[in-house]
């Protein structure tokens, strides 16, 4: 299924120590950056198991070339080095790349066959978003107005605009549909996706658009999900406690077992710790763990969160926030997430809270 009318290029790039060159064809960027008169452009790009950078370049006077090696046409990011964010495009060929970048304005990134794709694919959405909000405004109005039949003769008409859409996109698409455009595309936002979903838009893609960069960065994150789903078995892992003490996840014995990812910053997790402290006075005694898992960088905060919401029950971490395996591990992207496992490690629910949480606990151990 196509992802239309929507921010298609934006693209999450996890950092990891130890960045290597690629080896493969060349390929040379010309470009300016008037915002930004010294300094150094990187680009990378994203493989299953860590980000590759394939050139680099310094700026000077708001100029820069930057000369590198890809191993095939990928979906790349070239940004300042020291700064957040980038421009994300499509590297595909030994042509010549001109770029002018701003931070706020316009952008332009010229070069190669399926960038000249993609700069036309987000001309048809920019037309065809245009399109879209003039024709909800316009039926907006006559609902407001109370004129039902002009609103659904405009109804049918904002569906016909879509559909337009929807074919004009499809066009560029079907085009592109064995190569690595149209798998990002069709795989942009698949870290907001659940398991179901991305199965779906995994699906969708041709056999060669898979074998691309995006294709097998779904295949892999969908291994990862279905890892830590319901019915798969934890993940074992080993962190240590406030007091230094490793500690294994099966080496907690309990019949019932629950991994709770907080932190000590997260509002909703604070919230949420009061169910929790009841929860397991009640069933502690009746075969009931709870394994804390926090995310905080600072031990001080940790510490201090634990003792001022009273709880008693196992506490581990790795003080590394976003940036420890543990998260990796468990595909964590938002807290509180919550675990619950049976006396083998089998995950049989997730992301359970409050009388939920209660009664689902209550159901198996009363």
């Amino acid at each position: 299924m196509y992802k239309l009318f929507s921010q298609l290029f934006i693209m999450t790039f996890f950092l990891f120590p130890g960045l290597s060159f690629g080896e493969g064809k060349k390929f040379t960027i010309n470009g300016k950056i008037p915002e930004m008169p010294s300094g150094r452009m990187i680009v990378i790009t994203q493989l299953v198991d860590r980000v590759d950078t394939l050139g680099q370049g310094d700026i000077r006077e708001g100029k820069f070339v930057v000369e590198g090696e890809m191993n095939e046409p990928c979906v790349a990011l070239i940004y300042v080095e020291g700064y957040g964010g980038g421009f994300v495009f499509i590297l595909d060929s030994d042509a010549p790349y001109e770029m002018e970048l701003f931070q706020s304005g316009k952008s332009v990134i010229k070069g190669g066959k399926l960038q000249s794709e993609l700069i036309a694919y987000q001309g048809i959405v920019a037309e065809e978003n245009e399109k879209i909000k003039a024709a909800r405004t316009k039926l907006e109005e006559a609902s407001e107005a109370k004129h039902y039949r002009t609103a659904s003769e405009l109804q049918k008409k904002l569906e016909q605009v879509m559909a337009d859409a929807q074919s004009r996109l499809g066009e560029v698409l079907e085009r592109n549909k064995d190569n690595v455009f149209a798998a990002y595309i069709q795989t942009a936002g698949m870290e907001r996706l659940d398991l179901n979903r991305l199965k779906e838009c995994y699906a969708s893609l041709t056999d060669k658009a898979k074998a691309t960069g995006p294709g097998r960065l779904v295949a892999a994150r969908i291994q990862a999900l279905e890892g830590v789903d319901v019915n798969a078995v934890a993940p074992d892992f080993t962190l240590q406690t406030p007091e230094g003490e490793e500690v294994a996840l099966y080496d907690v014995k309990g019949k019932l077992k629950i991994i709770d990812f907080w932190a000590s910053w997260c509002g909703p997790c604070r919230m949420e710790n009061p169910n929790m402290v009841k929860l397991y006075a009640e069933f502690k005694d009746k075969g009931l763990s709870v394994i804390s898992v926090s995310l905080d960088e600072k031990k001080d905060k940790w510490l201090e969160a634990i003792k001022k919401d009273g709880l008693t029950w196992l506490h581990l971490s790795d003080l590394k926030g976003w940036k420890g395996e543990i998260v990796k591990l468990y595909n964590i992207d938002g807290v509180p997430t919550i675990f619950v496992l049976d006396e083998n490690n089998r995950i049989i629910a997730k992301n359970l809270r409050g009388e939920k949480l209660r009664a689902f606990v209550e159901e198996r151990l009363k």
